[in-house]
Order: C-alpha cells, then sequence, then structure tokens
C-alpha cells in the first residue's frame, strides 16, 4: 500500500503544472551536468531526474522504502535506501551530486555536505536546488495547514552557502520564478522558487 506521502507526491510529478516545473528543473541539470559520467541524485524520490534525463548515468538515494520503489518501477537506473548522512559509497566514487528540495528538509545538512565532499572526486560538481523561503510561492504555500513546506528545517541559505564554500568553488542565483499557475524565467527573488547552491569542489 503506497503512503499518503508518497501517493501525492506522484499526483504533483504527474499534474500538469509539477511536469512544468520538473522539466524546467531538468533542463537547468542537463546543462549544469553535461559531460559528467557519475552522477548521485541524493533524495531521488520516484526517480523524476534519472526519468527526464535518460542520457545521464544517474545512480539514485533515498531513505523512504516506497519512493525507491517507486522509482525502480519507473527506470532502470540503479537506486538504493541510503541517508544521506551516511552514504554507502567509497570516497571519490562520483564526479557529480544533486540535491534537489532536499537539504534543507535534513536534520542535520552540514553531515550530508561532509558525506557529499567525501564521495565526490576532486573537482566533482555539486548542485544543490533549495526551496527559496523569500518566494511569494513559498510564502503562500508555507501558510497552508499541513504543508509539506513547513517540514522545511533550514530556512537559512546563507548558513548553508558559508557551510558549503570552504571546500566548493561556488556560485549561488534564484531560479524557476512562478506566480500562480504561470513559470518562468527570473532570478528575482520575490518570485523565484529556487536557490541554486552550485560549485566543483575544491
Amino acid at each position: 500500500m503506497v503512503s499518503v506521502v508518497v501517493e501525492r507526491y506522484i499526483r504533483f510529478c504527474e499534474s500538469s503544472f509539477g511536469e512544468s516545473i520538473m522539466t524546467k528543473e531538468a533542463e537547468y541539470l542537463r546543462k549544469e551536468l553535461v559531460g559528467r559520467r557519475k552522477i548521485l541524485d541524493v533524495g531521488c524520490g520516484i526517480g523524476a531526474f534519472a526519468q527526464r534525463l535518460p542520457e545521464l548515468n544517474i545512480i539514485g538515494v533515498d531513505t523512504d522504502e516506497e519512493m525507491i520503489k517507486a522509482a525502480r518501477a519507473r527506470t532502470t537506473n540503479t537506486y538504493c535506501l541510503a541517508d544521506a548522512k551516511q552514504l554507502p559509497f567509497l570516497n571519490a566514487s562520483f564526479d557529480a551530486l544533486i540535491f534537489v528540495t532536499c537539504l534543507e528538509f535534513l536534520d542535520d545538512y552540514k553531515a550530508a555536505i561532509d558525506e557529499a565532499a567525501r564521495v565526490l572526486d576532486s573537482e566533482g560538481k555539486l548542485v544543490v536546488m533549495a526551496l527559496n523561503p523569500e518566494s511569494e510561492y513559498f510564502k503562500a504555500h508555507y501558510s497552508k495547514e499541513g504543508s509539506y513546506f513547513r517540514r522545511m528545517k533550514h530556512k537559512n541559505l546563507g548558513e548553508m552557502v558559508e557551510y558549503i564554500e570552504p571546500r566548493f568553488n561556488l556560485q549561488t542565483h534564484y531560479f524557476l520564478g512562478i506566480d500562480g499557475d504561470n513559470i518562468f524565467d527570473t532570478e528575482d527573488k520575490r518570485y523565484a522558487s529556487l536557490f541554486i547552491i552550485n560549485g566543483i569542489k575544491n
């Protein structure tokens, strides 16, 4: 029996609105990950990005067994039940690692970053796509009772950047404007639903 959380997430991914958002996110990732040979998707959920980016070698990990089962049903990629704070991979196993609306929800994002740095090889690429708590989109959803957005543990994304920066050569920017049902390109933090932390390991 699929849990309510997984069911709700699948419905969102398959809705026209969710599909439009994920297509934009996948397009961004495709450009950033070109040439990367082995990519780890931490908090992969149902494997939405492996599904949308079949040309990339993406391995997914998630702590939710039902999400992993759903991901395995959708693609032939490799998926592991694993914690971001204790990844079951050797040092320098990947040349890219992504957190898509995941890192900001973890109890201990610092341990997850430590693990990301460990499993990335020299000049490995890190892409963090975090919800932007300053956006109107976030505020509107956060105000709703029972909203998933209320589970976000870390809203101080500047602090997150400070922790990541010593080990990565970083760039940051806002991305993916959402206003009602309209999805558009913008770096205006009032409308950009995501904050991007993008870097190469030092």
